[in-house]
Parts: structure tokens; sequence; C-alpha cells
């Protein structure tokens, strides 16, 4: 041990303090054990390790080498402290590590400063007496626990107190030297202590001696219970405390003001109780028994006797003396060695007239000896209980002094009875001696002695359930009814033959008009003819009666007092019904079994509150005990007890409702009720709130059941009350007692904590909102807006300098004095203004409140509260008090937009070095060290200042050429280092880093990479084992889920591998893979060698299912849930990786297809398992990720059938197990089934056969089924909403319909199941309510592409024509017009091209050319089955049709051409029913011919002069400068190459004319017929081209004619041709786009091939058209003719210049020509080959060659 202790410090008595305590991190034993060796010196030592200054002044610092200022600080400190020079050197180190609050900057600045250097050394001082204390606590924490089992180094204390130094008493030797010197020692003085030392020095001096002398003394008292003194040491002890004067005779009591008063006394209670404890009663009563002393180490010896006796004989003039003569006359008495019965006479009359049992009284109800649940309260308490034992072993009760010493034995009595060990030994040893004679005798003497029985009944209540089902049972069967003789009649008596027995003659009613009688023939005794006590006779009756009988009836009695007056109202009636409820009370809250056989008490207890309330100076004894007893049946029936005391009038009430919040402000309507009246009509007087605390506890009682059966709002009033009378203004009142203060404060704060915690944890919501205000908005109201709100605030900035100040002053470091209540009510304060901060709604404007947080102080000087705040992290007598206040600066990052580092000011850096010494304290409570590091996380993103002061990186001053990021390092005072430390692999698991600070150290991580702090990531990176210790949470096991009963290392383990995930995603993520860190890389490598994504991928398959079996949840944050975070963490890590692969973590096919079975068997146990809101989440996320995954890994499925099958049997048991479709869930499914069959589609070979393909569809069909009549109203659908989400599900389940359709092979099978689930009708019902809203675009896109592909087919069109697809689109899509005006259009023209062809799809204006598409389609395929149809179409569309056709030729805009060619294509289907149509509607007809034809004219213009149509488009799109300067500079030929948006409109241009001129030719013969004059009606085709060949023109517009089909040939296709097929382009042609990769050679063909068969068709026509003029016959042959051959010598040189006989490779992507209906003729369909083949080209030009011959020559 020596060698140990060789270096031990002095000082960090705090750390070992935590250490042993138990409290924070729990070490393991054997590191305790070694401590606790290590520390035996220290410990044994005690406060004698401090030594006095022993050398020559300043010649131990010379040893230090300290600068000057330094060692003249120390100097004084060591003069002013008394401490020797190298012991305060070591001190002034600790407290530079420990408390001090500057920064090391301010060190010397100080030192200079003489005003400074005093304030430091004063600081200093606290911190020392501050270490002594805690010494004398670490020794204390050792005697207290060494035998009890629940402590958790039990083991190691006990071991520690039988070790030899212990045994041998140098422990205790120490102790008392000690004391004796620290008792004795002379106060300081400025001439001994230097000139720091004035009169408040002083008195902390005192104040220090006290406390040290107090703590030691109760150390004394617990070993002295422990272990026997020997002689010579218990006359030590006794000898000295005389001399002490048992605390009085202090050398410094001269400086004892009343406020210390309370030390000396308790100083002089320690010394009694230690020298009774001496005594070893407990033998000694063993010793009666036996009737032998010759075991008791003390009274076996007559020397020793007397030598205490000596001693005692001393004795006698002070109070505190009483005690010991009391207990040396019952020595006296039971006749040990030397004892004498006149000595035992005097020794007891000496006690009794020293008034004894005051003194004892007055002991047990002091500090500490009245604090439940304390070591020192149940010792002191069984100590004085054994004193009684022995005395009234020795003495007769009534030989015990007067009847006020009577009572006085019976108040001790009754406190100790309360203690559970002496109530256990008062029920084991009986009632034939000891207090149970005492018991017994009051029990016999009852009712005549009523307050006696009473009383320690109630007490013996009070302390176990098992002695309150005895107490109550007992009542129940009272054996003896005593009273005075004179109470009855002596008619009513009659003599028996017994000696002094009487019998009654009749029935004897003790109370008047009451049920309880004493039936004739009772017989009863007489005890006593006068005592000292009683001066009349005392009958006893024996008769069995129920003592609560009894009670009720005086109760009763009381209320039968009120009516006639509160003057009339006896005193003593009202104390014994004040007992008698105290009784009731102790009774039910130990045994509640009693509530219903004591329920006409209860009754009468509401009736006395009723009554005694209104009086003007009621009872409040009574009143108390009333209120607690009703909170106690608060507790199993609140609702009830609600209601009676509602009707009590005690309770604040409304007289009307609060409709609205901020009738807060007014009050009105709120009424005090009879508290209000007795708050400020009595208890404010006299300074005492008994009614108020007990209020408040019934108020505290009822918030918990009254949220759970949803009638909150019942506690409006009281809530409000409070918050407006009481709680603003507690703290102005007089109290008798500063604790009673913050006993209501924090009773006050309790309930608003109550309050706001129910409206987090309430898992059910309410059914229907409530119109008026809740009382959890009342009370977040008022806190922010109020008064209430400030007082809040002040009692949070209290600050850490009260709080310790409060500590001192309350003389020990017990839990119920004045600090320890502050430290309770800042607590719950801080827990109160965080969910404030939390539940504040965002309607509401700032708050006071708010606006004190975040703005600066009016005055300068003060200090900003959030700074308050912070410097909490300074206390450490209770942990949880800095942990709340970082909890609050937490929320307060989150919630408030303000910059924290301002606030704190020039304190910044010190409270940084505080914060990260206590986090890297080996000691340190360990959720502190959690609440640090998650507000550390929450700062990364939300308080960018503070965090960079926590990370202190810093630049190198390396000059060396190394990359950016080595030029980074961490600074000497970091977080970073401090965590790096915290989470060594090595560490992880063990105490140093346990799981759940280990997890909050990677949230920390976890939020530097997602907030993406380069700097720290940087430096991070470079450390060596940095990604060794974030990835050591992958390779271990998560352990059993059952091996952990509370589950908290579980859930901390799977959050921290939650956090991992996410780290490496993000590193993945954001680092090239071929730049990731090398020491990532071999991590990375270990974890894929080892299977551990294997391994993960199983355990959160398990932990899915074991969370979907789950029925509930604990109430908390549901985001936060460990399962919730693993599940998005293992999303976020496995779409990275499927997005960026890294070569370390290459997954092969089988882990993925494992992965995704995994998950669906995941998703499938959630889905079948309990419908909580944590599994529809989990769910949820693990759909989209199945999607993802498939959508991605597709190919990795080895048996797609099997999934497909999996996926679609979740579908439907997601359907049947919930009780309405839920989207999000079914999406992800859906869309998975999408993904695998698009997969399907493109790779034959995992063909899926058609009983699979009807599973899906049928799965899919009733999914719209069953959600179809869910989708949102119009309202509902802003973005982000759930609508949106609905509408999602539907468009996802139609693509899956579309896929299934295309991919079975006969309309035969899919159809019947749509028409079973009446798909069809009910899409078409959705569409037209969406498209009539203009909402849900992409649900109704969707939709509309299914509705073309069903069209497609015969039975398909045919159903979807029956269903009701004109009644619902025909006339709704009126709605979908587009205004085409130029206006308009302006945001189009700066779109890009893909912007413009998604927007002309994907569009409104899309919509209905998408039905322009669906009739054409329609048409087509039913034939005249459809033609009704398209002509009601037709008439609601054709001004629309004819408006597009006339905007097309002024707004070359893409969705005006896409219209067009749409509607021309509607007109080309309709016009292969030329003969109905122009029966229906002949106007119509004429129209749509016209107007296509100056249509085409148009287009034809454009198309000729590519420069004019290049400037349109530029001059509607001004952005495009550099084209704009290139046509300017352009030569004034056509020859140049147009843009690629040029070539787009004109290939639109072309697809238009294509379809434009295959409806022209169904207006004009078929060129066969007319050639050879085959029986045709001419009167049929009436000509539309006039005979003119003038080439069209952009600027006029004329009739249309030949020269426009010529113009169309010659100048559109051939140049086109022409241009293509060029041997030689210009210089620039190498960087434009080919004129045939947009415009595809089969289009222009197409178009060339319908413009001349029109063109003969058309001229043939006229030709054979009698009235047609010969002259203009002879007109159009010249001029066609000649056109004509115009053409074939173009297109004969084009051919020779070797045109392409076939598209080349590079244009494969080409568009083919479209299939256009009704043409038929054979010379239509040779000239449309001619396009790709050569020779058919020829055999073209040979055709038109021989129709030039034969027909225009």
């Amino acid at each position: 041990m020596e060698g140990d202790s060789g270096n031990l410090s002095s000082f960090g008595n705090r750390s070992f303090y935590q250490l042993i305590n138990g409290t924070g991190v729990l070490r393991p034993q054997e590191f305790v054990d070694r401590e606790l060796t290590r520390n035996k010196r220290k410990i044994i030592a005690g406060l004698s390790l401090y030594k006095k200054p022993r050398c020559v002044q300043g010649e131990i610092l010379k040893t230090k080498k300290l600068k000057k200022v330094t060692e003249d600080f120390l100097l004084k400190t060591s003069a002013f402290l008394g401490l020797d020079e190298g012991e305060t050197y070591e001190l002034f180190t600790s407290f530079l590590s420990n408390d001090y609050r500057g920064s090391k900057k301010e060190l010397q600045h100080v030192f200079r400063t003489e005003r400074l250097a005093h304030a430091l050394a004063y600081k200093v001082r606290d911190y020392y007496y501050t270490e002594r204390l805690y010494l004398l606590q670490s020794v204390k924490v050792i005697i207290n626990s060494w035998q009890n089992n629940l402590h958790p180094f039990q083991r190691e204390f006990e071991s520690f107190m039988k070790s030899t130094e212990v045994i041998n008493g140098s422990l205790q030797k120490y102790l008392l030297e000690t004391f004796e010197q620290i008792s004795q020692e002379p106060y300081p003085t400025w001439e001994t202590n230097s000139i720091l030392m004035n009169d408040r020095q002083m008195y902390f001096w005192v104040q220090e001696n006290l406390r040290e002398q107090c703590e030691i003394l109760e150390i004394l008292y617990i070993y002295a219970k422990d272990f026997d003194l020997p002689e010579d040491q218990v006359l030590k002890h006794l000898e000295l405390f005389k001399r002490h004067g048992f605390g009085r005779l202090q050398n410094y009591k001269h400086l004892i003001d009343d406020s210390l008063i309370f030390l000396v006394k308790r100083i002089g209670y320690l010394e009694v109780l230690i020298c009774i404890e001496m005594m070893d009663l407990e033998s000694v009563l063993a010793c009666i028994e036996r009737g032998s002393f010759s075991e008791h180490f003390l009274l076996k010896n007559k020397e020793t006797f007397m030598r205490l006796d000596r001693i005692v004989q001393s004795l006698g003039t002070e109070e505190s003396h009483a005690p010991l003569l009391l207990l040396w006359s019952a020595m006296h008495m039971f006749g040990g060695e030397g004892s004498d019965f006149s000595m035992a006479r005097k020794y007891g009359n000496a006690a009794i007239h020293l008034r004894v049992f005051h003194y004892l009284y007055s002991l047990l109800v002091s500090e500490p000896f009245n604090e439940e649940n304390s070591m020192i309260c149940a010792v002191s308490h069984f100590t004085v209980y054994n004193l009684l034992v022995l005395i009234l072993s020795s003495f007769d009760e009534h030989t015990l002094g007067t009847d006020q010493d009577a009572l006085a034995l019976h108040r001790v009595i009754c406190l100790v009875l309360k203690q559970v060990t002496v109530s256990e030994d008062f029920w084991d040893k009986g009632s034939d001696e000891g207090v149970g004679s005492v018991f017994h005798s009051a029990l016999l003497r009852f009712p005549l002695d009523y307050s006696s029985f009473v009383q320690f009944s109630a007490a013996l209540a009070g302390s176990t359930p098992t002695s309150a089902e005895r107490v109550f049972h007992m009542w129940k069967q009272l054996q003896r009814y005593t009273e005075y003789l004179d109470c009855n009649h002596s008619s009513d008596l009659t003599s028996t033959k017994e000696i002094n027995e009487w019998k009654l003659v009749v029935n004897k009613q003790p109370y008047p008009n009451k049920d309880f009688m004493l039936t004739a023939g009772t017989k009863g005794k007489i005890l006593t003819m006068g005592t000292k006590h009683d001066a009349s006779p005392i009958i006893q009756w024996y008769v069995t009666f129920s003592g609560w009988d009894l009670l009720l009836c005086e109760v009763e009695m009381l209320l039968d007092q009120i009516p006639q007056g509160s003057g009339l109202v006896s005193p003593t009636q009202i104390q014994k019904v004040t007992e008698a409820v105290e009784l009731v009370h102790a009774v039910l809250e130990n045994h509640p079994q009693s509530q219903r056989e004591l329920q006409p008490i209860i009754h009468c207890i509401y009736m006395l509150i009723q009554r005694f309330v209104r009086l003007s100076h009621p009872p409040v004894s009574l009143i108390v005990q009333c209120i607690e007893c009703v909170t106690c049946l608060a507790k199993q029936n609140p609702v009830k007890v609600w209601h009676n005391m509602k009707q009590t009038g005690l309770l604040p009430y409304l007289t009307e409702n609060i409709d609205n919040i901020s009738e807060i402000l007014s009050g009105q309507g709120l009424m005090a009720g009879c508290y209000g009246n007795m708050l400020f009509g009595v208890e404010c007087i006299e300074g005492l709130y008994p009614i108020t605390m007990a209020i408040l506890e019934f108020i505290s009682n009822v918030i918990q059941p009254f949220f759970k059966d949803s009638m909150e709002n019942e506690l409006m009033a009281s809530i409000l009350y409070i918050l407006r009378e009481v709680f603003p203004v507690f703290q102005k009142w007089r109290f008798y007692k500063l604790k009673t203060r913050e006993l209501i404060g924090r009773k006050c704060v309790e309930i608003f904590h109550k309050t706001l915690e129910n409206v987090i944890t309430r898992s059910k919501p309410e059914e229907s909102a409530p119109k008026r205000p809740r009382v959890q908005e009342v009370v977040v109201y008022s806190l922010l807006f109020t008064e209430a709100g400030q007082t809040l605030l002040g009692i949070i900035a209290t600050g850490t300098d009260n709080v310790d100040l409060a500590l001192v002053q309350q003389g020990s470091m017990a839990d119920g004095g004045l600090g320890a209540e502050m430290i309770r009510l800042i607590l719950t304060s801080f827990s109160v203004l965080n969910q404030l901060l939390l539940l504040k709604s965002p309607d509401l404007p700032l708050s006071p409140v708010e606006s004190a947080l975040s703005s600066q102080p009016v005055v300068r000087q003060n200090q900003h509260i959030v700074a308050t705040v912070a410097q909490y992290i300074y206390h450490k007598h209770d942990p949880r008090l800095p942990k709340l206040a970082c909890l609050l600066l937490k929320r307060l990052a989150l919630v408030t937009k303000m910059s924290i580092l301002s606030c704190f000011g020039g304190a910044a850096e010190s409270v940084r070095d505080m914060y990260l010494n206590r986090l890297q304290g080996a000691t340190e409570d360990l959720k502190l060290k959690v609440a640090i590091l998650e507000f550390l996380s929450v700062c990364v993103d939300a308080q960018p200042g503070l965090i960079e002061m926590f990370l202190n990186v810093q630049l190198t001053e390396s000059t060396s050429s190394e990359a950016a990021r080595r030029d980074l390092s961490i600074g000497k005072i970091s977080c970073l280092q401090t965590v790096l430390n915290l989470m060594e692999a090595d560490k992880q698991m063990t105490y140093k880093c346990p799981s759940d600070l280990l997890c909050a150290c990677m949230e920390f991580i976890n939020s530097l990479w997602s907030g993406h702090r380069e700097t720290a990531m940087s430096v991070l990176r470079t450390c060596d084992k940095f990604w060794m210790s974030v990835c050591a949470p992958l390779s271990r096991n998560l352990p059993d889920p059952q091996d952990d009963p509370d589950k908290g290392l579980y859930t901390y383990q799977v959050k921290t591998v939650s956090h991992v995930l996410e780290i490496l995603a993000e590193e993945i993520f954001c680092v090239a893979s071929g730049k990731l860190d090398e020491k990532l890389k071999k991590c990375l490598t270990e974890i894929n060698a080892n299977n551990r994504l294997k391994y993960w991928t199983g355990q959160i398959r398990d932990c899915l299912i074991e969370e979907s079996k789950q029925t509930s949840h604990r109430e908390e944050n549901l985001s936060d849930h460990h399962t919730l975070r693993l599940l998005i963490a293992w999303k976020n890590f496995l779409i990275t990786q499927s997005r960026v692969q890294v070569e370390q973590l290459k997954l092969d096919n089988q882990l993925k297809e494992i992965i995704i079975i995994d998950l669906i068997e995941s998703l499938r146990a959630l889905i079948n398992g309990s419908s909580t809101a944590l599994n529809n989440k989990l769910a949820k996320i693990t759909s989209a990720l199945v999607f993802r995954l498939v959508s991605s890994w597709t190919s990795a499925l080895s048996v797609l059938r099997r999934t497909v099958r999996d996926v679609q049997t979740a579908v439907l048991e997601a359907l049947s197990n919930n009780a309405s479709v839920i989207p999000s869930l079914q999406i992800g499914m859906v869309g998975s089934l999408v993904a695998m069959l698009q997969h399907v589609k493109v790779n034959q070979a995992n063909k899926l056969d058609s009983d699979t393909l009807l599973e899906v569809l049928k799965t899919t069909c009733e999914v719209i089924h069953q959600s179809i009549f869910q989708l949102p109203a119009i309202k509902d659908l802003t973005p982000g909403s759930s609508g949106e989400v609905w509408l999602k599900m539907q468009v996802v389940c139609c693509c899956l319909l579309e896929e299934v359709i295309l991919q079975l092979p006969a309309e035969s099978s899919w159809l019947p199941v749509l028409q079973e689930h009446l798909i069809l009708s009910s899409l078409l019902s959705s569409v037209e309510y969406f498209i009539k809203a203009k909402q849900g675009l992409s649900f109704v896109h969707t939709v509309m592409l299914l509705f073309l592909t069903v069209a497609k087919h015969e039975k398909g069109a045919e159903s979807l024509a029956t269903s009701g697809l004109t009644q619902h689109l025909c006339l709704s899509v009126i709605n979908l017009y587009e205004d085409l005006e130029p206006s308009a259009m302006k945001q189009t023209m700066k779109k890009s091209p893909k912007q413009k062809e998604s927007s002309v799809t994907y569009s409104w204006h899309g919509i209905y050319c998408l039905t322009l598409d669906l009739y054409a389609t329609s048409l087509l395929v039913l034939r005249f089955s459809f033609l009704e149809d398209t002509f009601h179409f037709l008439g609601a569309h054709q001004d629309r049709m004819l408006q597009c056709f006339e905007l097309s030729k002024v707004l070359l805009q893409e969705n005006v051409l896409f219209e067009a060619e749409k509607t021309c294509d509607f007109i080309c289907h309709l016009s292969g029913y030329l003969p109905q149509w122009r029966v229906s509607s002949p106007d119509s007809v004429y129209q749509l011919q016209a107007s296509v034809l100056y249509l085409s004219q148009t287009f034809i213009a454009y198309l000729s002069s590519t420069r004019y149509l290049q400037y349109l488009l530029e001059n509607r799109a001004p952005e495009n400068h550099m084209t704009r300067h290139r046509l300017q500079h352009q030569a004034s030929t056509e020859e140049e190459f147009p843009t690629k948006h040029v070539l787009i409109i004109k290939k639109r241009m072309l697809q238009i004319l294509g379809r434009a001129f295959s409806m022209l030719r169904y207006f004009t013969p078929e060129l066969c017929e007319v050639l050879y004059e085959r029986n045709m009606d001419y009167a049929e085709h009436q000509p539309f081209l006039a005979i003119a060949f003038t080439a069209p023109s952009v600027d006029q517009e004329c009739v249309p004619s030949f020269g426009m089909l010529t113009s169309c040939v010659r100048d559109v296709c051939v140049r086109l041709l022409t241009k293509e097929g060029k041997p030689g382009h210009s210089p620039q042609s190498s960087s434009e786009t080919s004129v045939l990769d947009i415009i595809p050679k089969s289009l222009i063909m197409y178009v060339m091939e319908n413009a001349l068969y029109l063109v003969m068709s058309q001229a043939m026509r006229l030709l054979r058209d009698p009235s047609l003029l010969q002259a203009d016959k002879q007109l159009l042959k010249r001029e066609l003719g000649t056109e004509m051959n115009f053409f074939l010598m173009e297109f004969q040189r084009y051919l020779k210049r070797g045109a392409p006989t076939s598209p080349s490779p590079s244009s494969t992507h080409r568009q083919p020509s479209p299939k256009i209906a009704g043409t038929p003729s054979v010379l239509g369909r040779s000239i449309s080959q001619t396009a790709l083949m050569s020779t058919p080209e020829l055999e073209f030009v040979k055709f038109v060659q021989e129709f030039v011959t034969a027909v225009l020559k």
C-alpha cells in the first residue's frame, strides 16, 4: 500500500467520490477495488492528510520553477488557507483543471490584478473546502454502504472495512483525532492568515469548520453502530464531547451568529447519539433479558462502570446532557456492577428536569435526522427507539415527568414508529415491554386517552403496508372502551359480584343521536380512583366495537357543531378529528383495500372540507389532513374524487368558458374559490403554506389519470389559477422557512411538467379537435406570454453560484436541505422550458420568453441567460443539473435562430474547456457525457460558430508540399481528440466506453459527415485509428435481446450500428471510390471478407420481424426508435452502394438476392404484424427500399418468378391486414413489380408465365378497386400532402397494369379481370373528376396512357367505350384547352429542347392531345361501332381544332405543333368514314378540309424557306444571341445547314403534312379509278386545288393550288434529300447536326409520295371534269408537266449522285414511316417502298415519267 500511495494526490476527491458512489459510470468491481486499495491511506487519514506549513516560506515553491506572479499568489494562498506550500501548489493545479472558469490567457492578468487575485484565492478556498468535504463524503459512502446489499460495490466496501487498518481502529482513531484537531483549532485572523482573512472570510471558515465537524461526527456515529469501540475509546469520546460542551464550547463561539446555530445544535445531537450508540443498547437489553451484564463490554467491569459514572456525574447543566443522564439512570436501575438505585433516581430526575423528551423530539425533527430514506435518519431513529425501550423497560410511563413530558414522549414514540425497522421490531416484541407497553396502555385507555392511541396507530400505519393492515384490523376489533365514571348516571349502572365491577342496565350512547352504542349488560371495571393524570375515577367497559365507527362519530360531532357557528366549534374536537383523518390517511396510503370499509368517514371528509374552508379562520391542520387524505384516494379513483372536491368549493373554478387563447391574459371568468381566500387571508400572513402545498400535490396526482381518460380540461381552472396567481408571485411571499418557497415552486413546475409531458407521450390522438383551447395550450401560452414565463426564466437563471451557496448553507450534502430542493426546482424548470420550446405552435408570435432567450440583456454587465444555463456545467454536486442544461441548450440550438456562441460572450472558451474537461473525465456521469455529445451533434448544423470553437481545427505551420488536408491538425483543446479517445476500438463496450456513450460518439461523428464539415472530416480521416474505431461496431455481433430485459444495451448498439452505416454511406457517396482513405479500404475489405453484410442483413430481418410482434411501444419519439434508425441507415447504405461501386465492398449476386429476400420477408412480417405507428413506418420504408434495390439489382435475382410471387403476396396481405389501403406502403411493392416486369420485357430469357402475370394483374386490380374511392379531394392535393401519395399509388398501379397487359398474350386473359373489378369505369370517373379540377396531372397522364394501351385491342377498346369513355371525357377535356396566344408562350420558348419535349407530353395540354389520340385509336380499332362517339367528340371540339390549325401557322411552338399533329391524325382517321361524316356534319367537313389545306400551304412555305423559318424561331428566343449573329453573316443562298432546333420544327411540320396529305387522299378520287374511268362519281370528290403553280408564300395567303404540292415535292422533299446526299459539306458542317439524324428519310419519302399522289389524283379529277374549260385543261397539262419534269430531273440527279439505299447504322434510331389508315392503293404502297430500295426508286421515277408522258402531254 505504501508503494501505491507514494505519489497519491491529496485532491481529486470529487472524482473518487463519484467513482465509489455508484452514480454515473459504473466501473468494474476490480477497478473500484484497486482504487480503494490505492487510496486507502487517504481514506483512513482523512483531513489529517492536509498539513500545515512546515518550512520556510517559499522554499518548496522554488523547486517548481514558477513565474514570480504565480509564486507570490501561491504563497498568499498558502498563508490564507493555512496549508502546506506543496499541497497548495497541488491544490491550485487541481483547481485549474476542474473548477477554474476563465481561460488560461486570462490567468496571468488575474495574478497581476490584486482585486482579481483575491477573488481567485477565494475561489481556490471554496474548491479546497469542497475537496475536504468530498473526502469525508467518500468515507461516509463506504461506511454507510458496506453492509447494503443493493449497492453495486458492497463487496469491495466490505473488503475495505474488514481490512487490517480498519479492524485495528486506525480509521476511528484518525477520525477522532481529526475531530479533536478541528474542534480545537483557533480561528484565523488577518495576522495569522494574511490580509485575505477579513470578517466575511472568517465567517466562511467558521461555517466550514462546523460542517466538517458534523461530517466527521456522522461518520463516527455510523462507525459506532457497526463496530464496538474499546473501553478507552468510549471514555475518550465522552471526555472529548464533554469538553466540547456537546458542540457549544467552540473556540470561536463569539463568531457564531443565528445562521450557524443549527450546525452547533447538529454537532450536539450527533455527539449525544454517538455516546448513546457506544453503550450498545441492544446488547444491554439482551443482558437484561439474561439477567447478567457479564457479556457487555462496558458494564461487565466495575472499574469501567465507575469511570463512566464519574463522567456522567459531571453532567447535568445542559439539555444535551439529558439523554445521557436518562440512559445512565436506566443503567443503575438494572443493577450492573456498581449500580445504585439512588443514583438512578437522581439521574432520572435530572434528565426529566432538563426536558429530555423534548430534546429527543427536537433532535429527530431536525436535519439530517428527519430526511426520509437516509442512513443517518434510520440509524438515529433506531438509536432513540432502543433508548426508549430501555427507559420504558426500566421505569413506569407515569413516573417519567409531567403531562407535558408524557406528551413529548408520545410524540417521540410516534416519530420513531414511522421507521420501517422500528415498526417491524415493535410488532416482533409485542406489547409486553418497552414502547409496546406504552402502546398497550394507550389502547386500554381508549377513547379516554384518545390522542395517544390514534397517533401511535397513525405512525404504525404509515410505516409499512403490513403494519397498516394490522392497524386496520386491530381497529375493527377493539376490546376495551374506557371513559370517566362520571359519564354514566348512577341509575344506569348496577354492581356485580366482582369488586369494582359494574354493569350497564340500559343501552348507552356515548355520542348523542349516533348509531354507536354500548348495549345493556355490558360489564366494566373501575381501574383507578385517581392518578397523576386523572382526577376522576375511570371505568373500562369490556366490549368489542369498531374503532372506525367511533372515529366516524367524532367526525360527525364536529360537523354538527359547525352550523351552530364558528365560535362554538370545540378546538378539542377539531384536534380529535384532525388526528382521526391523519390515521385514515395513513391506513389508506399503505392499505388501499380498506377504502370500501372506510367509505363513511371518507364521505365526511369531503363535508369537513366544504364546511371549514368557508370560515374566516379555518383550522389549517384539519384541512391539510383532509386534502392529503383525498389526494391518497385520488390515486385509486381520480374522477370520483375530483367530482367530490369540486362540490366542496375549495378549488378555483371558471364562470365562463375560455373560447380563445388570448382570453388567458385577461383572466376573465376565473374565480379563486375558497382556496384563494385562505391563501391570501391566512397563509400569506402567517408565512406558512401547508394548504397550498397540499392542493398542489392533489392537482399533481390527478393530472396523469385525467389525461389517460381524456378529461384533462377539467383541470383548466385550477392550473390557470396556479399560472396566474401562484407561480408568478410565490417568490415574493413571506416565508417562515426558505425551503418552503423552493417546495412550492417545484410543485408548481411539476404540475406544468406533467401537463406538457402528457401532450408528448399520448399515443392515441383525439377523435375530434376541440373548439376551445386545451389545458396544454393554456399552459404553453401562459408560460410563454405571461409573467409565469418570467418566473420560470428567473428560476433557471439562478446560476450555479447561488446553488453552490445554498448547498453550503444547508450544512451538509444531504438530499433534504435548501440547496438540494433548489436543485430539484431548477431541474424541473429545465424540463418544462425544454418542452415549451418543443410544443410552441408556429402560429404564435415571438414570445417574451423566447425573446429573453434570444436577445441581448438590457444592461451590458448582466450575463445572458443562455450563458448562465451553459455555466451549470461547473456544477458538480448533482450531475443531472448540467445534463438538463445541456439538453436545454440542445433544444435552443434546434428551435431558435440565434448564435449561442455570442450569448456566451467572453466566457466562451472557459465554458468550452469545462465541457471538454467533463466529457473526458473518467468518473463523470455517463448521462452527462451523452448529453454533451448530443448537444455538440446538434450544433454541427444549427450552431456553426460554436461547433467550430469546439472542433478547434487549426492549420499547421509546416511548409511541406503535402496535400492541403494534411496541413490541418487538431488543436490542443478540441472535442475531436476527446471523442477519438472515448471511442477507441479497444475501449468500446467496456466501462471506459459503454454502449450509450459509444452511440453518442458515433452520432457526433455522423453529424459531422452529414453536415459536411470538411475540415473536421479531413483531420479525422488522417487519424490512425479513426476508421478502425468507426467500423468496429460492424465487426461485433449484437447481444441477444432476451438477455437484456430493458433492451438498453441492445438499443444503443443498434443505434450505434445505424450511425456507422450512415457515416460509411456519406463517405462512399462524397469521396470517389479510388480516393477512399487506405485505412478505410482496409476496414471495408475486412468487413467484406468476414461476410459482415450478410450477418447484418439477417440481423435487420430479425429485428424487423421481432418489432412486428410488438403490440405497443414505450412512449418515446418515434423518429428516434432504434429499429427505425437502423432501417433508414441500412437503406441509405444499400442505395449508396448500388449507385457508387466500391471495389472493397463488391456485392455478388448471391448476397444481393439474400438482401432483397430478407427485406421482402421482413416486409411481410411487418404487414402481418400489429398495426402500430412504428410498424407502419417501418413497412413503408422497407417497401421503398425493396423497390430501389429491385430496380437496381433485378439481374441478381436468380428466380424472378419467386420474387414476383412474394411481392405480389405481400401486396395482398397488406390489403387484407389493414383496415384501409396504406398508399406509401403499396407504392414500393407495386413499383417493385413494375421494375421486374420491365426487366422481363427487356430480357426475354426470364419471361414469366401467364398464371403469374394473371395473379399480379388480379392483385393490382384489387389495390385499385379498394383505393380508387379513397382518392383525395381537390382541396387536399397540396404539394407533399397525403393526397399526393394516394395519387402516386394509383399512378404506379396503372403502370403495372400496362406492363401486365403488354406481356399477356391475349386480351381474353386480362380484360375479364379488369371488367370484374370495374377498373375502367372507376378510372374514367376519377380521371373526369381530376380533369375538371385540373389537379393530379401525373395520375391523369398515366391513366390516359393505360387507356391507349387498352384501346389498341378490339375487346379492350369496346370495353372502354361501354364504360363511358365519351360521357366522362368528351366534355371534361374542354377544361384542358391551353391559351395558345403568343403572350402565353414566352415561358415555353425559354425551355431547353428536353424540357420542351417533356412539357409537350406531360402537361394538361398534353392530356387533351392524348384524348385525341385515344379517340383516333378507338376509331381505328372499333371502326363503325365507335363512329357516333367520334362525331360527338368532333362536335364538342371542332372550334378548338380550327383554332389550333390557325394558330399553328403563326406560333411555331412544340405544344402547338404537337396538338396540330394529333388533330390531323384524328381527322385523318375520321376521314376514312367521309360519307357518314358528310351526312352527320357537312359543315365541319368543309371547314376542317379547308383549314388543313391552308395549314399545309403555310407549312410548305416555311419548309421552303429555311432562313426565314430560323429567323422566326430566333426572334421568339431572344437568348440565342450566337445563333442570330451567325444568321446575319451567312450568304443569301439556302445552302447553309440549319440548327438542330430548326430541324426539329421541320420534322414536326413534315409529320403534320404527312397526316394532312393522308387525310386529303380521302377527299380525292382513287388514282387507279380515275385513270381508268371506272364508274366514278365526280360529284363526290370536288376538286380542292386551284389551277395555279405559284409556290406558296409566307407573306400572303392564297387559294391552295397545284403549286403548293409541287413546291412541297420540289422545294422541300427533294431539297432535304439532296442536302443529305451532297458529297461535300461546308466547313462548319462537321459540327452541325445532319438532316437525316433528325428527320428520317422515310418521313421525307412518305410526304413526297402522298404529295405526288394528290397532285396526280387532283389533276386527273380536273382533266376528267367535263365542266372544266379546255383551255384550263391545257394549262394544267402544260404547267404540271413542266413541274413534274423538273422534279424528275432533280430526283434523277439525286439518284445519280449515289443516295444511300438504306439508313446508315448510326441512324437506326430514326422513326419509321407513319402508318396512315385509309391508303389502300397499290400505287401508294409501291411509292412508299421506294424510300428504302434503289430499284423501286427507279420504278417510281419510271411511273411518274409514264404519267407525265401518258397524261400530261
